[in-house]
């Protein structure tokens, strides 16, 4: 193979394998019972502020090849923790800085949408979701 054919291969190969990284499911392995998110503050200056997401899954997952990784949500990604009974929790924090935890999301999202990235038969795979908002209890400090 000359080095021509092999460098357009190659390039070819890196396009297509990147056109379909970011694809959203239409028909997804996923069942959400519910799903939402609450604001969240440390209480004190320094501590900052953001999200607790929250994922409610249909038991029948356990039954499938499928794990959870994460979600992209408000301009961040956070990975998720399995709690058990196919319940998941992820937490965000805001920041000042823009460049600080920021990544460009690859996805068009509106203001309670979210992407819920899993693995299923060893693909990545990603699935749009909305979350509601929750609201927290304010305690006096």
């Amino acid at each position: 193979m000359s080095k021509t054919n092999f460098l357009s291969f190659f390039l070819l190969s890196i396009f297509l394998g990147c056109a379909n990284t970011y694809k959203l499911e239409k028909k997804s392995e996923l069942n959400f019972k519910e799903s939402y998110y609450k604001n969240w503050s440390s209480g004190i200056k320094e501590g900052g502020s953001g999200f607790s997401i929250y994922l409610f899954l249909d038991n029948s997952v356990n039954d499938k090849d499928i794990v959870v990784e994460g979600v992209y949500f408000k301009g961040k990604f956070t990975n998720l923790k399995d709690q058990g009974k196919g319940n998941f929790q992820g937490f965000i924090k805001e920041s000042d800085s823009k460049k600080t935890n920021e990544l460009e999301i690859p996805f068009k999202l509106d203001n309670n949408e979210a992407v819920v990235s899993y693995s299923a038969e060893g693909k990545l795979k990603y699935v749009k979701i909305v979350l509601t908002k929750k609201s927290t209890m304010d305690f006096p400090m």
